[in-house]
């Protein structure tokens, strides 16, 4: 399937970022091939992708880098 479940759009390949929340932990995955709408953004993995980023995830935290992220809160937003 070419397009996408959630609007229709058009899928196409190309490399995304994957980002997965655990325990209040951001760890990010960059340089993912996916298949990404070209109208809404949703991404689709394959399997073999999927079980690549599962695997990683698992692993003892080690990384290439540590990203500083600004966090907001909406619940305490004015």
């Amino acid at each position: 399937m070419n397009h996408c479940h959630f609007c229709r759009g058009e899928l196409v390949e190309q490399l995304t970022t994957f980002i997965h929340e655990e325990n209040g932990q951001f760890r990010v995955v960059r340089h993912v091939p996916a298949r990404v709408c070209s109208r809404c953004g949703e991404k689709e993995f394959t399997p073999q992708v999927t079980g690549q980023i599962l695997a990683l995830l698992k692993q003892a935290p080690h990384s290439d880098e540590v990203l500083h992220v600004l966090a907001y809160d909406m619940t305490t937003a004015g």
